[in-house]
């Protein structure tokens, strides 16, 4: 019996072992298949994590910038997401509600931006024509021929205040604020010259056609065309001229301006060519200092209907730049009489502003236009003059002369004076 115990012992306890080996076999086994899912759940895990700590570091070094840099100079582009799958959850629509917070800053800022400059530029305009008036009172009330040029060139100077407030306000959709009737096309370039501070560098070759610009766009040729002479004698030498003339085109009217400047390369056409194209273009976009000129020149073209264009095709080495007015913008040109009486009629139709650039001639035509003259700069005190839009220094003018001149440049709104032949000289 002792024996047969001793026999049983080992068996059992070999037997046990053996089911402990099988139960920790099965044990580890159903473990292991349990722990598999868990171990991917915890690698998708990270992956995720890691996925979106990437796409963080995304949108703080390539998003954001790229979104920043959009709307402060319009050249950034934002690359989008890093991770798709990421851009797909909730974490990826919260970053994409962070951007939309950038983009609502900048369009409150913009909207902020443009108020604030609309109601400055408003502010100078209602300044700058309280002081024309004021200069018109004093043309009545003195007849001192020097003192009455010094008012013609403070005019001058608040012309070009109005055209940069005037600027301004068309950047900020505003309209330019001015009404006129059907006016020569000829006259409406004589309207812009005299709102450059270089006004005497400008030549017009003289086309003779009897077609006006109609009314509701005259305001808007004569804006962006001074802008475009103002950028041709900034940008070429003080000692070259400033050509323009007009070419018929079968469907209207083009006025070319050529400079002699150094001209524009390829990253310069592309960057002005943006300025005249761009309608949604935002003012943090316009650079340091601002350029407002192009810009308005592109927002006037696509308000009124004509077209602008720059390049460097200026038969002078320089700058080219062609305004093209349709036939819907033109008309025939008015037939009005100067008043009964009237010494004569100044050129129009140049608000306040093209006071500041004229310069008195000796006579005018039976329409009222000055006739071409000479440039004298050295007149005696004695001699009157006509007052007349010339982009050339004449002899000073009697007081009545010069008040009638400012009296129809204050006018700018009216219909420009007859049509007659006259000239512009450089």
């Amino acid at each position: 019996m002792s024996t047969l115990g001793q026999n049983i012992v080992p068996w059992t306890l070999a037997l046990l072992f053996f089911c402990a080996a099988v139960a920790g076999g099965w044990g580890w086994r159903l473990s292991r298949e349990r722990r598999r899912p868990l171990e991917r759940e915890v690698r998708r895990q990270r992956e995720a994590l890691r996925a979106r700590d990437e796409e963080l570091c995304h949108l703080l070094h390539h998003r954001a910038p790229a979104r920043i840099a959009a709307t402060s100079d319009g050249g950034g582009t934002d690359p989008g997401p890093l991770h798709p799958k990421v851009a797909d959850t909730g974490f990826g629509e919260a970053l994409d509600g962070v951007l939309r917070l950038f983009d609502d800053a900048a369009r409150r800022a913009e909207e902020n931006t443009q108020g604030l400059l609309l109601a400055v530029a408003r502010k100078l305009q209602g300044l700058a024509n309280t002081q024309q008036v004021k200069l018109t009172e004093m043309t009545r009330r003195h007849d001192d021929p020097d003192f009455l040029q010094d008012l013609m060139d403070i005019d001058h100077t608040t012309a070009q205040i109005l055209r940069r407030a005037v600027g301004i306000a068309v950047v900020c959709q505003a309209w330019p604020g001015r009404q006129h009737n059907a006016t020569p096309v000829y006259d409406v370039v004589r309207g812009a010259v005299g709102r450059i501070l270089d006004y005497k560098r400008i030549h017009i070759a003289r086309v003779e056609d009897n077609r006006a610009v109609d009314g509701r766009a005259v305001e808007g040729l004569v804006v962006a065309l001074a802008e475009l002479l103002e950028n041709a004698t900034r940008y070429s030498s003080p000692a070259t001229m400033v050509q323009v003339h007009l070419q018929l085109t079968y469907n209207g009217l083009a006025i070319v301006i050529e400079d002699a400047g150094v001209g524009l390369n390829a990253a310069d056409r592309e960057r002005v060519a943006r300025l005249l194209n761009q309608s949604d273009f935002s003012i943090a976009h316009l650079g340091s200092p601002p350029q407002f000129g192009l810009v308005a020149c592109g927002a006037l073209a696509r308000r009124y209907g004509f077209g602008v264009s720059v390049d460097s095709g200026s038969a002078f080495g320089g700058v080219r730049a062609v305004v093209n007015v349709p036939s819907a913008l033109l008309t025939e040109a008015p037939l009005t009489p100067p008043p009964p009486g009237s010494p004569g009629t100044p050129a129009a139709p140049v608000p306040a502003d093209t006071g500041a650039g004229a310069r008195p001639v000796r006579d005018t035509t039976a329409g009222g236009l000055p006739r071409r003259r000479r440039t004298r700069s050295d007149a005696p005190p004695g001699h009157r003059d006509e007052a007349g839009q010339q982009t050339l220094p004449a002899p000073d003018q009697a007081a009545a002369s010069l008040d009638a001149f400012v009296r129809g440049s204050r006018s700018a709104a009216a219909a420009g004076p007859p049509h007659e032949e006259g000239s512009t000289e450089s």
